[in-house]
Parts: structure tokens; sequence; C-alpha cells
């Protein structure tokens, strides 16, 4: 579980990274062109939902760890 958690975490840094360099939609766009336009406000609130995003995911991680997780006896 631990490494699911740690895949999990990678690939929403992955896939907001990706968004940055390809454009389109997504919350990595907007905060490359809020950066373009220079839009300070909205960098700080996209930068919040990311962690707020990132935090939700790893809670859900937590979640399914506690869920799964075994005693031996």
């Amino acid at each position: 579980m631990t490494g699911r958690a740690l895949s999990v975490g990678t690939a929403w840094l992955v896939i907001v990274a990706a968004e940055m360099l390809t454009g389109g939609v997504g919350i990595g766009f907007w905060v490359w062109d809020e950066w373009n336009n220079l839009n300070v406000e909205h960098i700080i609130i996209a930068i919040f939902v990311i962690g707020i995003v990132g935090l939700l995911l790893d809670n859900a991680m937590g979640w399914l760890g506690r869920r799964f997780d075994y005693e031996v006896r």
C-alpha cells in the first residue's frame, strides 16, 4: 500500500506538470496560463487546489491502507 500511495502522489505531480507542458485543459494549464498573464492571485488559488487534491488523494490511500490492513495473530 505504501508503494501505491507513493505512485498516486507521483502520478498527480506528473499529471499537473504534463498539463503545463502540453496546454489545453486542466489545473496545470491554468497555472501556466495565469503565470503568463502575471495573475498571482489565481496562481495562489491553483496552488491551494493542487495541494488540497493531493491531500485528499493521500488521505484516500491512507484510508484504503487501514481498510485492508491485517494483524498477524
